[in-house]
């Protein structure tokens, strides 16, 4: 998987390359964190039935691209459903962005110094 997140003064950064990137019509997105409604940690539950893809990948254990799910437009890239950041945007070209970062915490902790009004939500809380 060919996926960076870097958090910058103003936007958070996801970079995509190789295949991914390939994949998913995307080398980059840029989410300033104005946009950044909550943040969500842990599993995500994706819907197989109910999902639509429009650009990417889906197999059992690695999921990338552009998705309608619901009526809301997701970009999606991650191998475990156990371990991703999930961000419900606003004004954004996507509704949620749903990604797997092994230090979640300390991303976490990066966006919420640069907006502390923020509702973070852990796994076992949903």
């Amino acid at each position: 998987m060919s996926f960076q997140v870097v958090a910058g003064d103003r936007v958070l950064l996801l970079n995509i390359s190789g295949w991914t990137a390939a994949l998913t019509l995307r080398k980059e997105i840029k989410i300033p964190y104005t946009s950044i409604e909550e943040i969500r940690v842990g599993k995500f539950h994706f819907p197989l039935t109910a999902a639509i893809k429009r650009t990417g990948i889906t197999t059992l254990d690695y999921k990338a691209g552009i998705f309608i799910i619901e009526g809301e437009k997701y970009f999606l890239v991650y191998r475990s459903t156990n371990e991703v950041v999930m961000l419900r945007l606003k004004g954004c070209e996507f509704d949620q962005v749903v990604f797997e970062r092994g230090d979640q915490e300390q991303l976490v902790n990066d966006i919420l110094r640069r907006c502390p009004s923020l509702n973070v939500t852990k796994d076992d809380e949903i």
